[in-house]
């Protein structure tokens, strides 16, 4: 039986997340990686947050009332980002996988999105493959770094608040020429992790877990963030651009460990940042 692709409802969260644990789980331990997910409840959590957002297009694959997979687009801004896609380990190479991809990618052009992109296990030959034939370009190699607690917060570094948002984004534009002011907002009513680096301006911003991202006026900005951020977030976690070499080296050097490389790919056009930033699980 060919799987009906339908979007996902609440009473789908339950066995999709136990899907999508059992399918990173799978392939982070045949390359000796963490998994991304590390219980079946933290999957289902975070696909249940995703499936509740109005901005983001949820999708499962369906035999039946069996799930076969899932797939995510968020479309809080200008750029629409995919993940996570998992597919049953049982119903792997049937082409469900390039469907759910299919069927994203059609939504975001529906709703007008010409600037699509995500982030891909640099280990997992098999999806880098999918995306490349699908169009998608590899940017940017990406440290996903597990940060130290061990920092000592900034004076200036703080929570952030709406109020804050103009600034932010001003400064995000700046860098990534594109606006992220969706992503404050979604994040801000989730209850994430926020924080700005104010030095009587705001001179940089990072939003916590793989979902958010961060700007700086400087590498120091930004790894001064990185600080604060791990020294008060349990099990922080961050990326940043490998080419960016004095952040990076500076983010080794305050002991930030690596736990995995991931490639940032784009379909459409796509504007390299200029400037200092720690981009997202999506872009």
């Amino acid at each position: 039986m060919t799987a009906e692709i339908r979007q996902a409802r609440a009473e789908d969260v339950p066995e999709l997340g136990r899907v999508c644990y059992e399918a990173f789980k799978d392939l982070c331990d045949r390359h000796g990686f963490p998994s991304d997910f590390a219980s079946v409840e933290f999957a289902q959590q975070v696909i249940g947050m995703l499936v509740a957002q109005e901005q983001v297009y949820s999708i499962g694959a369906f035999d039946g009332d069996a799930a076969k997979g899932s797939n995510f687009i968020n479309m809080w801004g200008e750029v629409a980002g995919i993940g996570p896609i998992s597919v049953d380990l049982a119903a792997q190479g049937e082409g469900i996988g390039r469907r759910l991809m299919a069927d994203v990618i059609g939504a975001a052009r529906e709703q007008g999105h010409d600037m699509v992109r995500l982030c891909q296990d640099s280990f997992n030959m098999q999806s880098l493959a999918l995306y490349t034939s699908m169009g998608f370009d590899t940017k940017e190699p990406l440290a996903y770094l597990a940060l130290s607690s061990e920092g000592q917060p900034d004076p200036g570094f703080r929570p952030a608040t709406a109020a804050d948002f103009d600034q932010m984004d001003d400064l995000c534009q700046s860098i990534y020429h594109v606006s992220r002011r969706g992503d404050y907002e979604a994040f801000l009513s989730l209850g994430f992790p926020m924080f700005v680096l104010d030095r009587g301006q705001i001179v940089g911003y990072h939003i916590g877990s793989a979902l958010g991202h961060g700007v700086a006026e400087t590498a120091e900005d930004l790894l001064t963030l990185l600080a604060g951020y791990g020294a008060n977030v349990p099990s922080a976690h961050s990326f940043v651009p490998i080419r960016d070499g004095a952040l990076y080296r500076g983010a080794l050097a305050a002991g930030h460990r690596n736990v995995k490389v991931m490639n940032l790919m784009a379909l459409g056009p796509y504007e390299e940042p200029q400037g200092t930033y720690a981009p997202s699980v999506m872009f």
